[in-house]
This record gives C-alpha cells, structure tokens and sequence, in this order.
C-alpha cells in the first residue's frame, strides 16, 4: 500500500473518462461510507505519467473526491488524513498510456458506466491512438477497442455507432471527390483502403441519387409556377368582376363639365367605397396631377 497527498493528484486529468464527469450524488455516497468504516473497499488507482510527471487517476475519481468532500463536511465527525491517502499506486511513460488503462476500469466495480460512457471512451482512444483503433483510415478496430473498453458486442455496437456513421460518411465522401477528379474505381480502391465493390456501391448510389433529384425539383418548380400562377390570374379575374374601375366611376357620373368647378359651400364629395388597386391608385394621382383644363378634357374623353 502507498499513501500520497491528495493536493498531488490531479482531479481533472483526462484519465476521467465518463461522458458526465462525476457523480455528485454517487461522491457523497462514498463519502458518509468512508466516515463508516474508515476506507474503501478498493483503494483508488494512481499512476505517476512520465512524460509529464504527474500524478493521475487510473481508477477512483468518485473515492478521490469523495475524500476531499468529507474533509470539507464539519457536520460529519470523522478525521480525514489529505496528506496521506492510500492508494494503489503504477508508472507510465506517457498519457496516452494511462488513458488507455483507464479505458475498462469500470467494467466490473464502481457506478456503472453508460452507453454514453463507453461512446466518450471510444472517442478519447482514437483521439491518442488513432492508428491502433482503427483497422483503416474508415473502419474501427472493433477487437482492439472491446479488449481495452471490456465491453460486450452488443454494447460496443450501441456505443460506436455515431462514430461508425461518422466514418462511413468520411469514406463516401473521399470516393465521390477521387471520383470527381478522375480517378478508377481501382485507384480509388487503393487510395481509400476499400474494396473496388464498395466503391462502385457508392457512386452508383450517388449517380441514381442526382438523377432522380432532378426530375423531382423541375416538377417542384413547375408546381409551385402553376399555384403561383393560377392565383395570379384569379386574383386579376376577381378583382376585374368586383371592383369597379376608376375609370367607370367617372362614366356613372355622367359629367361633361368639369366636376372639379365646385361651390365653395359645396360639401366634399365621399370617397369611393370600392377598393382601390394600385394600378387605380396611380391613375388618379396622374389626374389630380393635371391641370383644371386637362383634366376637363380627359373627363369628356372618359364619357364618350
């Protein structure tokens, strides 16, 4: 057994794995067992990394913060020792190391982990080993990653998937732009690490794609002129049967004389009750816009 300071370890080293970090609940937990019994019943994994010389967490996150949660309770009477908490205790040369150690520690004991764990996990292997978890450039190294995770076939299928897709679509769209610049289909094959047949698989899947997209967006387009047109033309149909022109109001009035020659006690005409359209708005502003014996002129145009 080793014992160590608790200030020496690094609490937020990415040793941590979990896809949520720790479990406030599961830490205070552990803490009223440890103020129990006066220990765990595994003692926390630390590792000293090499390259960095600093001390991580391999397995114990929750016991290691649960320590330093009970040392900050005054309510609980329990003595807590920081500067001498028991750990079991290795050596790696580099982070990458321990992170891979870290991989499959919960498989077996602490708060069981999630998919989502196990998903978080499989990113963080092939974030510091890309080259031992991967079987190519697109495709998972599915033993490697079950013997280092411990995970069963089902759950690693669950937990990669996303990243599965991921890759799939990286390998897709690397053979359609080969493809585009005019390689084979051998070349591609070679170029992608793939077989020739799933090459073609993919351009052929791509080519019926494209030609049936067309078809669809030109009957789209045509439909959408079609609505677009027919209200046009019903609205200019609705709009010439119900309201009356600007210029059959004028007729109806039956004025031959300039209309605008009033009384000065005369009363303001009322305005018109139908609706009026733009174009009939921009005509009447054109007449307004004449003079007195214009606009007598046009008004026995109009009656005639």
């Amino acid at each position: 057994m080793n014992n160590i300071a608790l200030s020496k370890i690094n609490l937020e080293a990415p040793t941590q794995l979990r896809a949520l970090g720790e479990s406030v609940s599961h830490i205070e937990d552990l803490g009223h067992s440890f103020a129990d019994t006066g220990s765990f019943k595994e003692l926390p994994w630390v590792a000293l990394v090499k390259e960095t010389n600093e001390y991580v967490p391999i397995d114990g996150f929750h016991r290691l913060n649960a320590i330093d949660w009970l040392a900050k309770q005054s309510d609980i009477p329990v003595d807590v020792d920081l500067e001498r908490v028991a750990i079991r205790y290795s050596e790696f040369d580099t982070m990458t190391d321990a992170i891979i150690a870290a991989a499959g520690v919960n498989a077996g004991h602490g708060l069981k982990r999630k998919s989502g764990d196990i998903h978080a996990t499989v990113r963080k292997l092939l974030e510091v080993d890309r080259m031992r978890f991967l079987k190519d450039k697109y495709t998972l190294n599915k033993a490697a990653i079950m013997e280092v995770v411990k995970c069963s076939s089902a759950t690693y299928k669950r937990a990669t998937e996303e990243v599965r897709k991921e890759l799939t679509r990286s390998r897709n769209f690397a053979i359609t732009t080969l493809a585009m610049e005019g390689l084979t289909q051998g070349e591609i094959s070679k170029r992608v690490g793939c077989a020739q047949a799933t090459v073609s698989g993919v351009l052929n899947q791509k080519s019926s794609v494209s030609l049936s997209d067309k078809p669809k967006n030109e009957q789209q387009e045509e439909q959408h002129e079609e609505i677009t047109t027919g209200t046009s033309d019903t609205t200019s149909t609705d709009n010439e049967d119900s309201a009356p022109s600007i210029f059959t109001h004028i007729t109806e009035a039956g004025v031959v004389d300039c209309p605008w020659e009033t009384d000065e006690e005369q009363e303001e005409a009322p305005e018109p009750s139908f609706s009026e359209t733009n174009a009939q708005a921009r005509i009447r502003l054109f007449i307004e816009d004449l003079s007195e014996e214009d606009k007598a002129y046009a008004l026995k145009l109009l009656s005639m």
